[in-house]
């Protein structure tokens, strides 16, 4: 039995997290900080909640998370944070020693099949040689009301930021040995925004935001041989499409626990792959482009 310590319930994927503890009968919530959870013991100190745990899923406000991985740190218990890990670099390259007890930021595209079969594709090269990538995660969240009330603290985030962490991130896991490097952006604080980058000597183009309906998760790469596209769970290449599960916020946590119990699900974000992903972020944050 894997034993869990809830820390904080302002992030949006809270009910995701509990609806997958709910179904895995191997799992237990034993304790929750900050929050309320039906039939739960509710403490009001982090070192308690920790104390009878064998892992700790943070879905705090991204401010609390200094105070919250501290304690996790110190009772080496192994973490899954809610991204972003924290509001900029420094603050980021501060926190991530904190991750040392085998703690990592919930990057959830990192599980989903059809993205694990593009990594695959690339890695054999059967694209050939690559021209162009688009990615694109949107959704209508910011028009539908979902950053109000506990989760209103999201809007500080933004949504170009909440989004696009995954897509640099996408990017980084799809061609680890490729270099990443921001070009232009144009972004709006709470709407979203595009980027432009250097994908390892070729152009990708970035577009996250909260007020697009339906919205979606989609990847596009063209090569010289053939190119590869991704709208949610369905992967089309040669004339051919494969469907597979789309993604889930809640697979970065069942691939956490599955590495806990000595399964290997996926490759979870080095703290190098959260700094760099930090410094793209800033980077589109500074940009003069509006």
């Amino acid at each position: 039995m894997i034993r869990i310590a809830l820390l904080g319930t302002a992030h949006v994927h809270v009910g995701d997290y509990l609806a997958a503890i709910a179904k895995d009968p191997g799992t237990r919530l034993v304790a929750v900080h900050g929050g309320d959870v039906p039939g739960v013991r509710r403490v009001h100190d982090v070192r308690q909640a920790l104390r009878d745990a064998d892992m700790a899923l943070v879905t705090s406000t991204t401010a609390e998370h200094n105070d919250v991985l501290r304690h996790t740190a110190l009772a080496r218990v192994p973490v899954l944070v809610e991204k972003p890990l924290a509001g900029d670099l420094p603050e980021t390259v501060r926190l991530v020693p904190l991750l040392a007890s085998g703690g990592t930021t919930a990057m959830f595209l990192r599980c989903a099949p059809a993205f694990r079969r593009v990594r695959s594709l690339l890695a054999g090269g059967e694209l050939g040689e690559l021209a162009v990538a688009h990615l694109r995660f949107t959704h209508p969240g910011l028009l539908d009301g979902v950053f109000t009330g506990p989760a209103a603290w999201m809007r500080h985030v933004g949504g170009f930021t909440d989004l696009a962490v995954h897509l640099f991130d996408l990017l980084l896991w799809l061609r680890p040995r490729a270099r990443l490097a921001l070009r232009a952006t144009s972004w709006q604080e709470d709407a979203g925004g595009a980027a432009l980058l250097d994908w390892g000597g070729f152009p990708a183009t970035v577009h996250a935001g909260w007020t697009s309906r339906p919205g979606g998760i989609h990847l596009h790469i063209e090569g010289s041989r053939d190119s590869v596209t991704v709208d949610g769970g369905r992967l089309m290449m040669n004339g051919h499409t494969e469907t597979h599960d789309p993604p889930r916020a809640e697979a970065a946590f069942e691939a956490f626990v599955g590495a806990l119990r000595g399964h290997a699900r996926w490759e979870p974000p080095s703290t190098a792959d959260i700094i760099a992903v930090a410094g793209l972020i800033d980077e589109a944050r500074q940009s003069p482009a509006r």
